[in-house]
């Protein structure tokens, strides 16, 4: 037996937080008087401005000859419109998406879906997509992508950072418009995160090679750390002999105790671990003497036109170089483009380098 309940979700309240408004009854009636289902105030929105209607198994937006108008997915509606779960809906000022959940019902077990999610919306803070996104998660819609890193020295490929790219038709290919849509429903930048490490490790086992993989992880997997060790658990377990390093932004490091517990879990694995982006945001010192990483990756932002920087400036990232190799941590120089920079970070003795200058990265290969 199956049960669906429909739901308003937006960032309500000023609070910047995520709220769901649940679709008790039809018509549910919206607009600016506080006697209607969903009140919303401000003088964009009329008073009885729009209403959502059942028709057998649809559902319609009604549009009730509103000052503004109501536009579902960006497109302003004309009378009435059929809606479908993750249509954006906006009013006013006000934007909001529109949820399908089905429960399902059986004699042992109660198992709960949610579908969300379409076409881009009028308002930033509600991305649409979700639909697509999953569409791209089932099927496993994506290419990895590999950049090389090097030998700062030699020049040598020392390793590769495992990147990815979406196939979907009606998605933006690069991985940061993706997360941005996947962020907005709970768990789905996990999911997508999983796919782009498994999909890339699986393609970089079938060129045999001895380099190194760094594999990039969302912020949003520490905060469930055991979800993203048993995916480490798999992939060592399926290629027990690739060199696999991951990444962890050091804005997303958790708590020490549990950082602690991650590297010696990694340990474990003999799978390494790298602080990514170093110095983007507060620089960790104490997870990296507690917590120590294998490789220390210093940020592009630290390091575009290092050449040309202040002398304080360079002395700072010099310390920093030094402060890690007393550590015995591996330095890596990350978003490096011109061959001034190169010789710089050469000159203050970073062990890789990562950036346009030795390649872009390559879909599909190495």
């Amino acid at each position: 037996m199956h049960q669906e309940h429909w739901y308003l979700e937006g960032y309500l309240g000023g609070d910047n937080l995520l709220r769901r408004i649940p679709i008790r009854q039809f018509p549910f009636r919206i607009g600016r008087d506080s006697e209607l289902d969903f009140m919303i105030p401000g003088s964009k929105v009329s008073r009885q401005h729009a209403e959502i209607l059942r028709d057998g198994n649809r559902l319609l937006l009604r549009d009730n000859n509103s000052t503004n108008g109501s536009f579902v997915n960006r497109q302003r509606i004309n009378g009435e419109a059929e809606l479908h779960h993750g249509d954006v809906l906006h009013f006013g000022d006000t934007d909001l998406r529109l949820i399908r959940e089905t429960i399902k019902k059986s004699m042992e077990q109660t198992q709960r879906q949610a579908a969300v999610g379409e076409h881009p919306a009028l308002s930033d803070k509600m991305p649409t997509g979700i639909r697509e996104l999953q569409e791209l998660l089932q099927k496993r819609m994506v290419m990895p992508a590999f950049q090389p890193i090097v030998d700062a020295i030699t020049g040598a490929t020392y390793g590769y950072e495992v990147l990815g790219r979406g196939t979907h038709p009606g998605l933006p290919p690069n991985p940061g418009g993706l997360f941005r849509i996947a962020e907005s429903v709970d768990s789905l930048s996990l999911h997508l995160s999983q796919l782009f490490r498994e999909i890339g490790i699986a393609t970089a086992a079938r060129f045999n090679s001895s380099a190194r993989f760094f594999m990039n992880v969302h912020p949003d997997e520490l905060k469930y750390a055991r979800l993203l060790l048993l995916q480490m658990e798999r992939l060592r377990r399926d290629y027990p002999a690739m060199a696999l390093v991951l990444e962890i932004h050091e804005k997303a490091v958790p708590k020490l105790s549990d950082m602690k517990k991650i590297c010696r879990e990694l340990e474990g694995m003999n799978i390494r671990l790298a602080y990514d982006d170093f110095g983007a945001g507060q620089a960790r010192f104490i997870e990296l003497i507690e917590a120590p990483a294998h490789y220390l990756k210093f940020d592009m932002s630290l390091l575009q036109n290092i050449d040309t920087a202040p002398d304080a400036k360079r002395d700072m990232v010099q310390s920093l170089v030094n402060l890690s190799h007393k550590m015995q941590i591996i330095t890596l120089a990350e978003g490096l483009e011109r061959r001034e920079e190169v010789e710089c970070c050469q000159a203050m003795g970073f062990d890789l380098i990562q950036g346009y200058y030795y390649g872009e990265p390559t879909l599909g290969s190495l």
